[in-house]
């Protein structure tokens, strides 16, 4: 199997929701925003807005109000970090959510590769319900009506390894000739 340094960070990178109290330091969650600034979007339309959280306060109205959405509440509040992936759909109507997920998943990764650990919080929601965790999600950070939330990473130092299963390639792969 063909090995480097992406590959290896994409095979060991996994989600962890319990998070140790220390900080973060400065030049490695600008390194992680970095990477999200540097995802894929459609035509290079860049959609996305990241909000940094780290009042106490604040992460637990997040929590409070992603009750319906993550099992991992208390990972959530106890991050010492926690980031918003906003995306603004009339910068791209088409692809807003993938590019939201691309620049999530570029964060997760460059997060990995810098010891630190962080998990998905998906907070999409298709239908737009008025009364919709991503909505009151928005409400708590501040977003406009119009942009949607695509996700939030807690971020920090694991408190817990993770288990690093994974299905096998002949159960995922499916070959296909035409």
């Amino acid at each position: 199997m063909v090995n480097n340094r992406v590959l290896e960070a994409i095979r060991e990178r996994r989600s962890v929701s319990r998070f140790r109290p220390d900080a973060v330091p400065d030049d490695q969650l600008e390194a992680v925003l970095e990477a999200g600034r540097w995802a894929p979007s459609f035509a290079n339309s860049q959609p996305w807005t990241f909000i940094v959280v780290r009042d106490a306060q604040a992460k637990a109205a997040l929590a409070n109000a992603a009750d319906r959405i993550t099992i991992a509440r208390k990972g959530l509040a106890e991050a010492p970090v926690v980031i918003a992936i906003v995306v603004d759909p009339t910068r791209d109507p088409e692809h807003f959510v993938e590019a939201g997920a691309c620049a999530a998943q570029n964060m997760a990764l460059a997060a990995h590769s810098l010891g630190l650990a962080t998990f998905w919080v998906g907070a999409f929601d298709p239908s737009s319900a008025k009364d919709s965790a991503e909505e009151l999600l928005k409400d708590v950070l501040g977003v406009p009506r119009q942009h949607r939330l695509i996700a939030l990473l807690p971020l920090g130092v694991a408190a817990v390894q993770p288990q690093k299963e994974r299905r096998e390639p002949g159960d995922v792969v499916r070959n296909k000739t035409f």
